[in-house]
């Protein structure tokens, strides 16, 4: 392997690394955030997961800031987001925005009714979530990536595998719930077909990344998946 090769190969372990790290460093900021609100709070059904919502809600923003002018994670350079506005996929994203707001709709009627504390896990594994990991994946992290690995096949593996072990990070929402309702489960036999499940639709959505260049699509594709198979 010549000096080229070497410096390529470091290279790629680097960029990887760095977003493991920031993976990891986001999850850590969210649990804290979580926390420390939690600490103010009895602990119930809807106040533990109207803080979840707020803890991603809190970190999300927090990156988008972070992240606004850094041209290797946000190429809009002066937006907060840049979802790859695609103007060209308008009638799509009219399409499968009408579809995902019907399937928001319906979806508490099959998924245990419209009482409270259903509505607010509902809201969180439909709405906050998806927009949370897509923004985070098929955005910042795909941007950073893309600026160093410039097959798209390579990202999208690369991607849907960090996505997939992101999953992980889960693990004290998960937990937590199963311990407010009183539940028999283990959290590891359900975080594990998440990442498992999350592997595969991490892949998905960024097929349609690749083939679309389009995050708001892959925002209304993660909700319409979430509401088909289940939360």
């Amino acid at each position: 392997m010549n000096v080229k090769e070497n410096a390529v190969s470091l290279r790629n372990k680097e960029y990887i690394l760095d977003s493991i790290i920031l993976l990891v460093i986001i999850q850590i900021a969210r649990v804290t955030i979580k926390y420390i609100l939690l600490s103010q709070f009895n602990l119930t059904l809807e106040n533990l997961n109207i803080i979840n919502i707020i803890s991603i809600i809190i970190v999300g923003v927090s990156a988008a800031f972070i992240f606004r002018g850094n041209d290797l994670f946000n190429s809009a350079g002066q937006r907060l987001i840049k979802l790859n506005n695609k103007y060209t996929n308008k009638k799509i994203r009219l399409v499968s925005g009408f579809i995902g707001i019907m399937g928001l709709c319906i979806a508490p009627y099959f998924k245990g009714g419209y009482l409270s504390s259903n509505l607010i896990i509902l809201t969180l594994y439909l709405i906050v979530q998806p927009i949370f990991e897509e923004i985070l994946f098929r955005e910042y992290i795909w941007n950073y990536i893309g600026s160093f690995e410039k097959d798209e096949k390579k990202v999208l593996i690369i991607i849907s595998i960090l996505s997939a072990l992101f999953k992980l990070g889960y693990w004290d929402i998960i937990s937590q719930n199963l311990s407010v309702i009183g539940s028999s489960y283990f959290t590891v036999d359900i975080i594990m077909p998440k990442v498992f499940f999350g592997l595969i639709v991490a892949f998905v959505l960024g097929i349609i990344k690749i083939k679309y260049k389009d995050t708001y699509l892959c925002i209304f594709a993660h909700s319409l998946i979430n509401i088909i198979f289940g939360k």
